[in-house]
């Protein structure tokens, strides 16, 4: 019988990145691990192993009360989906698909302002500067392999997605510690860190390094009908470290994204946080 094997809940956000608020504001992504138990080795069976994901992201212009021409709309996003983590040979694999819900009705501005007002930060003006209301799927996949090197372990990976963005990543990982084998992994969608959902290896501190490119064909965020025109790549650099102890983890780091339409003036620095206890 299935049992919940593991959990991540993981926020992303620029504000303990490079204490700003604009582009990739926010980010939160909860996902729960179902499987017939865990032994450090992924199932080389489809539906084995299977993430219930949660994620909801705000995605804001650089100036929240009064936004310059061309600069990207607000999106509210919440999804919610499934994913297939699996092994063939020495690859690993990623399959899932989520149901995305876009625009004013997620609600997620009117909470934005109501966050900012009570925290006294730049109250978000944006009721006539949002994308409109969408219902979506995206079908996504990724496909790894974990080669040793010397202490760490490298891993190459290819990923791609179809619904709310048309892309194809390539990059790259490496990891040290617990984080280098043995847990089960998922990807934080807005930086790209690789967070473990299960509590394998030992003590003391991990690090992992990254870097990505995406090439992007489309995006609802960003619609050629309002008159985007999106980079030819977008690039992810990212950094980070986990320090585990007992029965307690805590994950943070912090990535580098490139622009991601040819009206960005620059890019920017998101972190991504996470702490878990084994129960």
């Amino acid at each position: 019988m299935a049992e919940t094997i593991g959990w991540s809940v993981a926020i992303s956000n620029d504000s303990i990145g490079e204490a700003r608020d604009r582009w990739q504001s926010s980010s939160v992504q909860v996902g729960i691990a179902r499987g017939r138990g865990w032994d450090g080795q992924m199932p080389d069976r489809v539906g084995e192993v299977l993430e219930f994901r949660f994620r909801s992201d705000i995605l804001t212009p650089e100036v929240l009360d009064a936004p310059a021409p061309g600069d990207r709309r607000h999106a509210g996003v919440l999804a919610i989906g499934l994913h297939s983590h699996f092994a063939r040979s020495a690859w690993e694999a990623r399959l899932g698909a989520d149901v995305v819900v876009v625009g004013p009705q997620t609600g997620l501005l009117s909470f934005q302002e109501q966050l900012h007002e009570a925290l006294g930060f730049t109250v978000p003006r944006l009721d006539d500067y949002q994308i409109e209301d969408q219902v979506g799927l995206d079908l996504s996949g990724e496909v790894g392999r974990a080669l040793p090197v010397g202490a760490g372990v490298l891993r190459p990976f290819v990923e791609a997605q179809v619904g709310s963005e048309d892309l194809l990543r390539v990059g790259l990982d490496l990891s040290f510690g617990a984080l280098a084998s043995g847990n089960l992994m998922t990807r934080a969608v807005t930086t790209g860190h690789r967070l473990p959902m299960t509590f394998e290896g030992g003590e003391g501190m991990s690090w992992t390094l990254g870097v990505d490119t995406a090439w992007v064909e489309d995006s609802i965020y960003l619609p050629e009908a309002l008159g985007y025109d999106l980079t030819p790549t977008r690039t992810r650099v990212r950094a980070g470290g986990l320090y585990r102890w007992r029965t307690l983890d805590v994950f943070y780091g912090l990535a580098w994204l490139s622009e991601e339409f040819e009206a960005q003036p620059e890019g920017q620095f998101v972190g991504t946080f996470q702490a878990r206890i084994d129960f």
